[in-house]
């Protein structure tokens, strides 16, 4: 069989301005060819529909969720790593004992973290993920298991300011502060105008009383209901952070 270079090199002489010609039409092609990979490799590199969203990961538990609310459980065991997923919405961090860590990006090296664990009770929130949407994995490089609470909105926020002179934390998305409960206090949440979590990072060991009903909490957080009652029964303090999730829609 004879192959199209042979083709090629047998064929008549070409003219010198049919070479010049030749050639500038082959460098065009071969300038087009590389330009629409290049374009298509862009394209790819920007395509984040093929990543897991952060509520979908699997130790990024989905405990709640209701409209544009979603909270989130995340767990990693000593020396676990996670899938790449997608962060694009609003993030408030709650830290129940977040360890050192390191994360990765796609077609990217490593990189560690310089922060030591983070404490129960630190808190972060990140809206820069509506501008600049972040795919990565993280894993656990601590000797114990690394876990916060996650707190997703989903919607617009608020397109007016609130008033933030009470708050640690006030955006658009998120308002937050920390709440401490002395023994035989109490909290009471009359008409909430926003959806309202309370992530208890300190003595966990809450009661809520609700339509003079009165339960055991027994999981880190809770979703305020209007009308119910935070009471410390206990013989030591409770700490907590309260956080607003804010949005237009105050019929949640």
């Amino acid at each position: 069989m004879v192959t199209s270079n042979f083709i090629l090199s047998a064929s008549l002489p070409f003219s010198r301005n049919m070479k010049r010609t030749f050639t500038i039409l082959t460098v065009f092609l071969l300038i087009g060819c590389v330009g629409s990979t290049d374009k298509k490799k862009e394209e790819a590199k920007n395509d984040n529909s093929k990543f897991l969203e952060v509520y979908e990961e699997p130790m990024h538990k989905l405990v709640f969720e209701k409209d544009e609310l979603k909270i989130l459980d995340v767990q990693i065991n000593p020396r676990d790593t996670t899938q790449f997923h997608l962060h694009r919405h609003p993030l408030f961090f709650v830290s129940l004992g977040w360890q050192k860590g390191a994360d990765q990006s796609p077609n990217s090296n490593w990189i560690v973290s310089d922060a030591e664990a983070w404490p129960n009770g630190g808190t972060a929130s990140d809206t820069s993920y509506i501008t600049k949407p972040l795919v990565h994995r993280v894993t656990n490089i601590g000797s114990k298991v690394s876990r916060l609470i996650g707190i997703l909105n989903l919607g617009k926020g608020l397109t007016s300011s609130l008033d933030s002179s009470e708050y640690e934390t006030s955006n658009r998305w998120f308002r937050s502060k920390k709440i401490e409960l002395k023994p035989n206090d109490t909290l009471l949440f009359r008409k909430l105008e926003f959806p309202t979590i309370a992530v208890f990072y300190l003595n966990d060991k809450v009661k809520i009383m609700k339509d003079n009903r009165v339960d055991v909490l027994n999981k880190n957080w809770c979703l305020a209901e209007d009308n119910s009652k935070l009471i410390n029964s206990g013989d030591s303090k409770i700490e907590f952070i309260q956080i607003e999730v804010l949005n237009n829609n105050t019929n949640w």
